[in-house]
């Protein structure tokens, strides 16, 4: 059970590295937003939950247990509540 708990928590840290790739940082949203910004951090959160996701089911798939899939969705949710934040803030 321990190894596919540190399997779960390698592909939700994995998964909201992702997302690094795709947003910017809360300090650059909050220091250089325009009129793109929010529409920018929007597609690269779509793109950033996709692929956290994908990556949580292939590997849930490939462990036959959902539970790297379930840390994948806490993982989004809290991605996508922390950048709407930095948008709002």
């Amino acid at each position: 059970m321990n190894e596919k708990v540190a399997l779960a928590a390698v592909t939700a840290v994995e998964g909201a590295h992702a997302y690094s790739a795709f947003c910017p940082s809360i300090f650059t949203i909050r220091r250089f937003k325009d009129e793109k910004t929010e529409r920018d951090v929007r597609d690269g959160e779509l793109v950033g939950s996709l692929f956290a996701l994908a990556l949580g089911a292939a590997v849930s798939a490939l462990v036959r247990d959902p539970l790297p899939f379930y840390f994948s969705i806490a993982v989004v949710a809290v991605m996508v509540v922390t950048y709407e934040w930095a948008l709002k803030s």
